[in-house]
């Protein structure tokens, strides 16, 4: 019946013209269930709804395309039955060929029909389920792929092949437009793009999802993870694949019948530790099969993930204490790999086909998340350790899943070597030391236990008393070292049972095999002290990476260097290719800063400003990136008309963002773009946008953020109840109303020395205070007159409470120095005075972000200062002539809380 099926399928084709599939029924599939969506540019746009069954693909058309909101029933009109190697076609189907077009993969993964329960496991009994849904006219399913997850129905109407593709209400509910998700999955291809990009290899359809033959899951204690050599340092090639290193309890998480195991390496179950973690796996992950690789993960109050908070939490006993820890200090499960999944052993398929699955099989939860990972080793080692990260992960992508071994397919890359050692000693302290001086550590061979060095650095008052409280109960007689260890200081050495073990970072090994410059970094619970051995350590390149691509310009974007010698062309119009993107940049040598001669600066260009915005956008993007843009555009230069811009309602190019938000004013919505990306960048600049100012808030939920909602546009209320209503930092604006004597009539004051000087000095007695708070300010130039002072904060506090204690800390510091601080609103009362404006902390009030150039002579630049810098610092210090070069010496000097919770939710969540 499934063959007379694809009848009309052949009927409409003819195969020796179009690259399509022939019709062919899968035999022999085992697994789950597939579906796929396809985008196709046919007489319109429009996306194929494809459901796996009965070895064919039943199919709809979607006009509008899937969306996750459950207020948007979409049409979908049944097709006839397609070939299950339909499923990774892409391509162009030639003109007077049926459906002629293009033609990609836009998502993909596994399905089971929902009702009462899923049937991943079980194919027969799914596809039984699915026959029965669809001669019903109503079929609930879960999707699991990349762009689509969670339950969905379609539901026959009385018009003939007429359905309804309708959300259910669940988790993944949300008004975004996911049809703005653009690319392949597959290919990472746009379908506009089909016809000037060359097809790549078409994958075969069965390996688009998990396939082969059904088996039990692995014994929980028969299963090891999978571990990484060490390499010397990131590198870039096409068959390799990096994660961030992170730094937690590495376990496999196995999800069955009988409930959720959280394996350590030592075997050690944590599912008792971190409950509400198993309950979540358990509960949210809806399948009765599933083995995941990963990291759990605790975060200190910075949101940087802690070692030391995850043992505080591990060490927790009664069920209170866990419950409270739940609610104050959540833990993370990070995956990164899925060694089974439904009963499909996956150890013997690629790595990158594993991520693949992985992508598409996990279901998101605020406890569990994917692991980001990209093809740029360079970049992302630079961003994790910015971020807080030990370093980075490089996987071979054609590598299997060594259970149990260390592999060279997987490297791990720190900034410093560290290593585990054994803990068979201590000696006591002198002074403030105590009785823990330094410990002593070795490394087994065989059953001798060699001593590798004294560590004494690296404790404070807390970590003194924990390791002491560890090693004091284990004190024996005997030397548990093969041979004498030579101690510094003349030590008296107590020796313990070898049962602990100690990571430690040093910079070599010395010629006599022991370490040079040890610190002590942390005890380690989740390693088996008889298993460690001699840490190694590479210096040389791993072998098959002598064709290292090393970045052009540090902490660059893969494309950068590209767009900066595309610009080098004296051409006045062009085409900025930046990776798949394509961005027209007209009149590059209209002037938009005339020349200065007392600054000894040349003309600026447009060509010079997309320059800037190309080398700076590691920097600037950070502080960009999900907060809603008000332009100050001078398309004409600083001397022409210059205008703002919020809202955005002309065409824009598919790689810009933007977020639709209430507006209360108005009782009506707005679009406002989103800055996230280098094409955005160079885009806007093209546009004439010279100052970018932004929100202090961001549209993306995080760790730190209070309220999770997303719904920013169907009211006021549900604008004050999203994440955008909770600042990242508490603001204080200092403006100079200190005149030169040289503005023209109702002017705001010109920039000019004797200003900037009283603004440093009311900003330094600012700090003073805030420090007196137990709050560490940060500091960067206006780019004119002003100072910016942020406080970085967790997103816990809405802006109303934000510009409270804003006015509260200015109205203190005015009381002091009334002379020189005013919060008046009066102009004229401001005269003389340094202005601390309060206000600055209202949603939708914004700020030039850090990097941006201000329209003014010179071309000064918003910078970003440490405090012993902004001492002597003047704001034409830093100018679109020098700024980049200033940056590339002593890199982003601004590494306080407000950019590392920033990078580290984007590189967990990109």
């Amino acid at each position: 019946m499934a063959k007379d099926s694809l009848r009309e399928y052949s009927a409409k084709r003819t195969f020796t013209a179009t690259p399509e599939p022939p019709a062919a029924i899968a035999e022999g599939r085992g697994g789950p269930l597939l579906f796929v969506v396809q985008q196709h540019r046919a007489s319109r746009l429009h996306y194929d709804f494809r459901l796996e069954c009965d070895g064919v693909l039943k199919s709809w058309a979607v006009p509008k395309g899937p969306s996750l909101d459950t207020n948007e029933k979409r049409l979908a009109v049944q097709t006839e039955d397609h070939p299950f190697g339909y499923a990774s076609f892409e391509g162009v189907i030639p003109p007077g060929q049926y459906g002629a077009g293009e033609v990609i993969v836009w998502d993909c993964g596994v399905y089971s029909p929902d009702e009462g329960a899923t049937w991943y496991h079980d194919r027969a009994g799914a596809e039984r389920e699915v026959l029965d849904g669809l001669a019903k006219g109503k079929l609930s399913f879960t999707l699991r792929g990349e762009k689509l997850k969670g339950s969905f129905a379609l539901v026959k109407t009385k018009e003939a092949k007429q359905w309804l593709l309708i959300k259910h209400r669940d988790r993944f509910v949300t008004a975004d437009d996911v049809t703005q998700q653009d690319r392949s999955v597959l290919s990472g291809i746009a379908v506009s793009e089909m016809k000037t990009v060359p097809a790549g290899k078409r994958l075969p359809a069965v390996q688009l999802v998990p396939n082969g033959e059904v088996v039990p899951m692995p014994a929980v204690a028969k299963l090891a993870p999978m571990l990484a050599e060490s390499a010397d340092k990131a590198f870039n090639k096409p068959d390799w694949m990096w994660e961030p290193k992170l730094d937690g309890y590495r376990v496999l998480a196995f999800i069955g019948e009988d409930g959720v195991r959280l394996r350590s390496r030592r075997g050690i179950d944590y599912a008792a530790n971190f409950p509400a973690l198993a309950a979540e796996l358990g509960k949210q992950q809806a399948v009765n099969g599933m083995v995941l690789d990963g990291e759990i993960v605790a975060f200190d109050s910075n949101a940087r993930p802690s070692f030391g908070a995850l043992q505080e939490r591990a060490q927790l006993k009664t069920a209170s204490e866990i419950a409270a820890a739940d609610r104050d200090m959540p833990v993370v499960f990070f995956a990164f790999d899925m060694p089974w999944f439904a009963g499909i052993d996956l150890r013997a398929v690629p790595y990158r086909e594993r991520r693949r699955y992985l992508a598409q099989c996990i279901l998101p939860s605020p406890r569990v998340q994917l692991v980001h990972a990209v093809d740029d080793g360079i970049a992302l080692n630079e961003a994790a350790i910015s971020a807080g990260f030990e370093g980075v992960i490089g996987k071979r992508k054609e590598s299997r899943y060594e259970s149990g071994k260390r592999s060279q397919s997987w490297l791990k890359v720190k900034p410093t070597q560290t290593g585990d050692f054994v803990i068979g000693g201590y000696t006591k302290g002198k002074g403030s030391r105590g009785e823990l001086g330094a410990l002593i550590v070795g490394y087994w061979e065989g059953k001798k236990l060699h001593f590798a060095s004294g560590v004494g650095s690296g404790f404070d008052d807390r970590t003194l008393a924990a390791v002491l409280a560890r090693i004091k109960p284990l004190e024996r007689k005997t030397m548990p070292f093969a041979e004498k260890p030579e101690l510094m200081n003349g030590g008296v050495p107590i020796w313990v049972e070898p049962t602990n073990v100690a990571e430690v970072e040093f910079q070599s090994w010395t010629d006599d095999g022991h370490l040079r410059a040890p610190i002590f970094l942390r005890l380690r619970d989740d390693l088996d002290a008889k298993k460690v051995k001699k840490p190694e350590f590479r210096s040389t390149p791993i072998k098959g990476s002598d064709h290292v691509i090393e970045p052009t310009i540090k902490w660059s974007d893969p494309f950068i260097g590209d767009v900066v010698k595309q610009l080098e062309e004296k051409k006045k119009d062009l085409v900025l290719v930046v990776g798949k993107d394509r961005i027209k940049v007209t009149n590059l040598d209209r002037v938009y800063w005339p020349e200065d001669k007392a600054l000894k600066q040349p003309a600026l260009t447009k060509r010079d400003l997309l320059r800037y915005f190309a080398r700076v956008s590691p920097f600037i993007l950070p502080h960009l990136r999900d907060r809603p843009l008000t332009m100050i555009r001078m398309p004409d230069g600083i001397r022409g008309q210059r205008f703002f811009q919020k809202h955005w309602e002309q065409e824009k190019p598919a790689f810009v963002e933007k977020i639709r938000v209430f507006s209360g004013s108005k009782d009506e919505q707005h679009d406002y773009l989103l800055c996230n990306n280098l094409p955005t960048l160079l885009w806007l600049a093209q546009s004439g946008t010279l100052e970018f100012h932004v929100w202090h808030s961001r549209s993306n939920p995080g760790l730190d953020a209070k309220m999770q909602a997303s719904d920013f546009d169907s009211s006021l209320e549900a604008l004050e109840s999203s994440v955008l209503n909770f600042p990242d930092y508490v603001v204080f604006d200092l403006d100079p109303y200190i005149y030169s004597g040289q503005e023209s009539k109702g002017a705001e004051p010109e920039l000019n020395t004797v200003a900037f000087e009283k603004g440093k000095e009311v900003a330094f007695w600012l700090k003073e205070l805030l420090n007196t708070m137990s709050l560490n300010p940060i500091v960067k130039t206006s780019g004119k007159t002003g100072l910016h002072i942020f406080v970085p904060i967790k997103r816990t506090i809405d802006f109303d409470a934000a510009r409270h204690v804003s006015e509260l800390v200015g109205r203190h510091l005015m009381k002091q120095h009334p002379k020189d601080i005013t919060l008046e609103w009066s102009i004229p009362k401001r005269t003389g005075k340094i202005f601390m404006d309060y206000n600055m902390n209202v949603r939708g009030k914004t700020l030039n972000v850090a990097y941006s150039p201000r329209g003014e002579p010179g071309a000064p630049v918003s910078m970003p200062l440490t405090w012993e810098e902004l001492a002597n610092a003047h704001p034409l210090d830093f100018r679109l002539t020098n700024a980049m070069d200033r940056l590339v010496e002593t890199g982003d000097r601004w590494h306080d809380a407000l950019t590392i919770k920033q990078s580290l939710e984007r590189a967990l969540k990109k």
